[in-house]
């Protein structure tokens, strides 16, 4: 999810990289659907189903999600930090973090929270504002993956001249090292470190990626799954867990291309493609707004548990509730662009054109 408006690059964008994108953001807000609706019915197989669905959804969302995000950073994170365009997104990142940790804040203290903003709303106010203090050095909400946007491009614009290959071997080792690191569950520095190796393999290898994939598709798909077919095997057959660990790396990297592959596939389905790509260019919105309607819903059961006492409604519910969250989340997005609310979702005009160095 790389910030839409003030950061996209300045070149054709593809669709499937857009609906690629779609389906990482929307594969999110089922997980944290899933989740959320084990708290508010009681569990049963239906509801085992689908968390074991989300589950082998790991090597996938998040991988592609980060390598998706650093193919489209590329070219102004490769110019360092002469390029102001490096300097803008990095800018951009920050104040989407710091902002929307402010509104999960408010929206903690005002209206009451529960599994996703509940970092907020233990405790009295002082401890309330000492987490928020806390959380804009180490992140504990989903809005982690939006500092870390800022925190690795910034790192890698910094570090430009260094080999990428030499990069790519010690993000590789932190990424198997984060399964290790010390984490009380709702620390979210180990996924920063861990996925920190994908942005960089999308910045690093942006142009062959994107040229693979156009040129042969199917042959880049049916690697990317014998790849991560054999190291998924390799990781099952042994006693020690942590070959899982070590070879998670090549298996997420082939996660993130059949991703891709199928994303290419959908965008040769007349509306589909078009539909996924339209929804990849919105997926800030959704992203940092999804977890603000989950808590609401968990909070507020009593106006829609009903719709789903059918067994064929508790089948498809993670799926109707992303949708309807989807659909809240761009309609506020809409709606905030025309407003001062504005803000919200992009940096301020001054300060874009200070960066920039734009004209008045």
């Amino acid at each position: 999810m790389t910030p839409h408006a003030q950061a996209v690059e300045p070149r054709e964008r593809l669709a499937w990289v857009d609906a690629a994108r779609a389906l990482c953001v929307l594969a999110v807000v089922i997980l944290h659907a899933t989740i959320s609706l084990l708290m508010v019915f009681e569990p049963d197989p239906l509801d085992m189903a689908w968390r074991h669905i989300v589950d082998a959804m790991t090597p996938f969302r998040m991988p592609a999600l980060s390598l998706l995000s650093g193919m489209l950073l590329s070219s102004r994170i490769s110019a360092g930090f002469g390029d102001r365009r490096a300097v803008a997104s990095i800018a951009l990142s920050a104040w989407l973090y710091i902002v929307w940790l402010a509104v999960f804040l408010v929206v903690a203290l005002t209206v009451g929270s529960s599994i996703w903003l509940g970092q907020f709303g233990f405790g009295k106010l002082g401890d309330s504002l000492a987490s928020f203090v806390d959380q804009l050095v180490l992140p504990r909400t989903v809005l982690w993956y939006v500092a870390a946007l800022a925190i690795w491009s910034a790192i890698l614009a910094a570090i430009r001249r260094v080999p990428p290959a030499a990069v790519l071997i010690v993000l590789s080792a932190l990424s198997i090292v984060s399964f290790s690191l010390p984490t009380d569950g709702a620390e979210q520095y180990p996924n920063m470190i861990r996925y920190f190796v994908f942005f960089a393999v999308g910045v690093y290898a942006a142009e062959e990626i994107r040229s693979t994939i156009l040129r042969s598709p199917w042959a880049t798909g049916i690697i990317a799954a014998g790849v991560f077919v054999a190291t998924t095997l390799a990781a099952s057959f042994g006693p020690n867990e942590r070959v899982d660990d070590v070879l998670s790396v090549p298996r997420d990297v082939a996660g993130a291309l059949i991703v891709m592959v199928l994303a290419v596939a959908l965008c040769r389905v007349p509306g589909v493609g078009r539909g996924l790509a339209w929804v990849g260019r919105r997926t800030l919105p959704i992203y940092v707004m999804h977890a603000i309607l989950l808590d609401l819903l968990v909070m507020g059961t009593s106006w829609w548990v009903d719709l789903f006492e059918s067994r064929f409604a508790r089948t498809i519910a993670p799926v109707v509730i992303m949708l309807a969250i989807t659909a809240v989340a761009v309609a506020v997005h809409w709606l905030a662009l025309r407003t001062p609310a504005h803000v919200l979702f992009v940096l301020p005009v001054a300060w874009r054109r200070r960066i920039l160095k734009e004209p008045r």
